[in-house]
C-alpha cells in the first residue's frame, strides 16, 4: 500500500479553500495514479492500493464538506462511492481467499477438500467483481470522471463576497476535534463485544480519526503524528475483528445451505472452520481491546486536544511564544512533548 503523497503548495495559514482544492486534487491523482496496477489481477496490492487512495479521498471529502458548496461535488461523489465499493469487493475477495488458502494449509486433512471448494466458490464471485470493477475505472471513464471532479472542485471551493475568512489551520484543528468526539462516543462499543454494528461503527470512527491526523501531519507535525500511528493499530484490530464477524455471518449461510442439498463433507469442512473463526474473533477481540485501553490508560485523547491547543497557539503567536519563553507554556505541554505523542 502506497503512502498517501505530501500536498504540495499547502499554506496551512491560508484561507481553507484554497487549501481544501489542492489537498482534492491532489488526493484524485492519487486515486487515478493506481488505475493499471488495480487492473492487474496478477497482485492484488494494486487493488488494495487503489482502495485506500478512494478511502483516503472520499474520506478528506467528507470532511471538508461543512466548509464547501456540495451540490456542484453530488454527481462525482456518487461516481466514487461506486467505485469505491466496487474496489472494496475484490479486495474483500482477495483478503478472504488468501486467508482461506492459509487456513486450509493448516487444517486437519479431512477437511481439505470441502476449504478448496469453498475456496473455488470464493474466486468465482471475486471474478465477477473483477470484471463489474474493470467496467468503471477502464478506458476513458476515469479520464471523464476526473474533468467533471476537478470542475466541481473549482466551483464547490470558489470564494464569494462575504464568506467567513476560516484558515487552512483552523479548519483542520476543528476536524481533527470533530472526529476525535465521533471516535470517543463510539468507543463503549468494545464493552459490548457481540454487538457487531456498534463494532463496525467504531472502527469507522478510528478510520475517519486516522485518516484526518494523516492528512493534517502537514499543518500540525510530529504533535500529532505519534496520535495517528496509535489510532492506526486500534483500527487495524478492528478491522481484523470485522473481517471475521462478516465471514462468520457469510459461513453460517453457506452453512444451511450445504446442508439443505446433503453435502456432508463440506458442512463438516464449513464446521470446522467456524469454529476456528469464532476463535480467531475472540484473538482479535482481545486485542482492539488492549489497543482501546492503552489509549486510554495513557490519557491519549485528552493529551491530543492539548497538542492541538498548544501547537495552534503557538502557531498564531509565533515561535517566539514557545522558544525562550518556557514560561508562557500550559503547565502540560513539557509533558505533551516528553511524551511524543506517544511517538515510536
Amino acid at each position: 500500500m502506497a503512502k498517501a503523497k505530501r500536498v504540495k503548495g499547502l499554506n496551512c495559514k491560508s484561507v481553507a479553500s484554497a487549501g481544501i482544492k489542492l489537498v482534492l486534487v491532489t488526493r484524485f491523482n492519487e486515486l487515478g495514479g493506481f488505475q493499471q496496477a488495480a487492473l492487474d489481477w496478477t497482485d492484488p496490492e494494486g487493488v488494495h492500493s487503489m482502495r485506500v487512495a478512494s478511502r483516503r479521498l472520499r474520506s478528506a471529502l467528507r470532511d471538508f464538506m461543512p466548509y464547501v458548496r456540495k451540490r456542484p461535488l453530488a454527481p462525482s461523489l456518487k461516481q466514487l462511492r461506486n467505485i469505491a465499493a466496487a474496489l472494496g469487493e475484490v479486495r474483500d475477495q482477495d483478503v478472504a481467499i488468501a486467508a482461506l488458502e492459509e487456513i486450509t494449509a493448516r487444517a486437519p486433512g479431512q477437511f481439505s477438500s470441502g476449504l478448496k471448494l469453498f475456496i473455488e466458490t470464493r474466486k468465482q464471485v471475486r471474478e465477477q467483481a473483477r470484471e463489474e470493477l474493470k467496467a468503471m475505472i477502464e478506458g476513458d471513464e476515469l479520464k471523464q470522471l476526473e474533468s467533471d471532479f476537478s470542475a466541481g472542485v473549482d466551483d464547490a471551493t470558489a470564494t464569494r463576497a462575504g464568506s467567513p475568512a476560516i484558515t487552512f489551520l483552523t479548519m483542520s484543528q476543528q476536524i481533527i476535534l470533530d472526529r476525535l468526539k465521533e471516535f470517543e462516543a463510539l468507543s463503549n462499543g468494545l464493552l459490548n463485544p457481540f454487538e457487531v454494528e456498534t463494532l463496525h461503527d467504531l472502527r469507522i470512527a478510528a478510520k475517519r480519526l486516522r485518516y484526518a491526523l494523516e492528512l493534517f501531519q502537514q499543518c500540525w507535525g510530529r504533535s500529532i503524528s505519534g496520535y495517528a500511528k496509535r489510532i492506526a493499530r486500534i483500527q487495524g484490530a478492528l478491522g481484523n475483528l470485522h473481517d471475521c464477524d462478516v465471514w462468520i455471518e457469510g459461513l453460517g449461510k453457506h452453512i444451511i445451505n450445504a446442508r439443505k442439498h446433503k453435502q456432508h463433507d463440506q458442512v463438516a469442512a464449513l464446521m470446522w472452520l467456524l469454529n476456528h473463526l469464532v476463535k480467531l474473533r475472540t484473538k482479535h477481540l482481545r486485542q482492539a481491546f488492549a489497543r482501546w485501553r492503552e489509549w486510554e490508560t495513557h490519557e491519549a485523547s485528552e493529551k491530543l486536544r492539548a497538542a492541538l491547543s498548544n501547537k495552534a497557539m503557538t502557531l498564531r503567536l509565533g515561535p517566539a511564544w514557545s522558544v525562550g519563553n518556557k514560561n508562557l507554556a500550559p503547565p502540560e505541554q513539557a509533558h505533551v512533548d516528553r511524551e511524543g505523542a506517544w511517538s515510536e
